[in-house]
């Protein structure tokens, strides 16, 4: 998706990354849910998948290089999401069992 708008300020551009952050916090409120979701059907032994960790950022790599994103700026945004998921996990983990 390219930008076709023409910004006349930085508050402009401002804005409009103040949006796109709203959108991006939506998103990640619904991966929270998901995760959950996920919980139910784990054990704490299963919180941690290391195989499913690389695997994400294995083809968040390959999806980056198609978009000619910096791999290893994607790469450090997932591992740093997927450890706050980690350990929401098991802080969470009994509470969203019984739920």
């Amino acid at each position: 998706m390219k930008m076709v708008k023409k910004f006349s300020s930085i508050q402009e551009v401002r804005n409009s990354i103040d949006k796109l952050d709203l959108k991006i916090m939506e998103l990640i409120s619904q991966r929270k849910q998901l995760v959950e979701h996920a919980v139910k059907h784990k054990n704490k032994e299963q919180i941690v998948d290391q195989k499913r960790i690389d695997d994400i950022l294995h083809n968040l790599s390959i999806i980056a290089e198609k978009k000619c994103l910096p791999k290893s700026m994607i790469i450090d945004i997932w591992r740093s999401m997927i450890k706050g998921f980690i350990n929401y996990e098991k802080e969470n983990f009994d509470k969203i069992k019984k739920d």
